[in-house]
């Protein structure tokens, strides 16, 4: 029988470190409990939530292997009067639990398939059951199964558990971070080279229609769309190298450099004269305006000639009171209401600027757009993180 002394050295090595895998988990608890109850041959059966599938966890010595089996098979695991405690059941079918109930000539507690498959003589099962797990662990044969021990295996069914919702909660906060990774890899893409190849064709279109009649004028628009391809290039070579976390703060932005550049490619492509004022920008602020700012200006002012057939199109930005405001006025058409529209209104489907509305709230910002015959109003405001002056 192990003494409380070594009951407690073999609690406090139990694994600590974090297992991302459920399977994983299983393993590792296997193994501790082999150690704790003196055994070789250790069962995990388990259902996590919304998967199809039950597994069965089977650790030999230092070998461990899973295989999915149908669900619901083994139903139940155990009989359901021993369902939430650990129990031992001896050879001849005695069995004694954890809250000090007494089975004399006990009935089959375990499922008998599961008992022949898994060859179960003697049996120490320990409940394991959480939010998204529904399982249990079977010790066979093990050497100390004291009443002390039973009532450890209860408290390590939950440890057990908690560990299996770990693991799953990170692999769900991971999921949804590969999502949100890709929805801005994709609004990136459609607000900066996608909408530069659109210009580029529009280009192109207008070197075919001036071939002929201004053949140096097309020569020369056809240099410039060459030039911006290949800027267009670098960008996206930019891009993808500033996916990897490690050359994240190595990329250096200069945001009024790439704005003049984007507004000067911009005007050449669209025939459309976009002016710009950052006067009332703090110069604390200017040093860090990166990337989605530039983004946001370019997506507005990207619908003003698409959608509203603008030739001229003002962009006004200002910081003040901890936030950025960016406002764009154009002279066009306007979007196909009148009147305006909130962030939650466009986000919710009532018209306007879809994808910049997306933009903007996945920076915690607001979007007010207000839209006419004589143009269109787009009002953007979006938290600086840190009081302004």
């Amino acid at each position: 029988m192990l003494t409380a002394e070594e009951i407690s050295s073999i609690l406090r090595n139990w694994p600590r470190e974090f297992r991302p895998q459920p399977r994983d988990v299983a393993r590792d608890a296997l193994q501790s409990c082999s150690s704790l109850y003196g055994c070789r041959n250790a069962v995990m059966v388990w259902e996590e939530a919304e998967e199809p599938w039950r597994i069965v966890g089977r650790l030999s010595g230092e070998t461990f292997n899973c295989v999915e089996e149908q669900a619901g098979r083994y139903e139940p695991l155990v009989d359901p009067a021993v369902e939430n405690h650990s129990f031992y059941q001896a050879v001849g079918g005695a069995a004694i639990t954890s809250d000090g109930r007494r089975f004399d000539g006990a009935p089959a507690l375990i499922d008998p398939e599961l008992r022949s498959t898994c060859e179960m003589k003697a049996v120490l099962s320990l409940p394991v059951h959480g939010d998204i797990i529904d399982g249990r662990i079977y010790l066979l044969d093990p050497e100390h199964h004291s009443q002390e021990l039973l009532l450890v295996g209860d408290v390590l069914g939950l440890l057990i558990a908690r560990q299996f919702e770990c693991a799953a909660r990170v692999e769900s906060e991971k999921q949804a971070a590969v999502a949100e990774e890709r929805m801005r890899v994709a609004r990136d893409l459609h607000d900066g080279l996608l909408q530069s190849f659109t210009g580029i064709v529009l280009q192109l279109e207008t070197v075919h229609e001036i071939l002929t009649q201004h053949p140096e004028r097309a020569h020369a628009m056809l240099t410039e769309a060459q030039a911006n391809i290949m800027s267009d290039q670098r960008e996206l070579r930019a891009y993808v190298e500033n996916l990897g976390p490690r050359r994240r703060t190595e990329m250096k932005f200069d945001f009024r450099e790439r704005l003049e550049e984007w507004r000067s490619r911009f005007e050449a492509q669209w025939s459309v004269k976009v002016s710009f004022n950052g006067e009332r920008v703090d110069p604390l602020v200017a040093a860090f305006l990166g990337q989605e700012t530039l983004r946001l200006i370019q997506e507005a002012v990207t619908n003003s000639a698409k959608h509203g057939a603008a030739t001229e199109v003002d962009v006004t930005l200002t910081t003040a009171e901890g936030r950025m405001r960016i406002e764009v006025v154009d002279n066009g058409s306007g979007f196909p209401f009148h009147g305006r529209r909130t962030l939650e209104e466009i986000r919710g489907g009532a018209g306007g600027p879809f994808v910049l509305a997306q933009r903007v709230a996945a920076l915690n910002g607001d979007l007010n757009v207000d839209s006419g015959e004589n143009g269109a109003r787009i009002e953007i405001s979006i938290p600086l993180g840190w009081s302004g002056t």
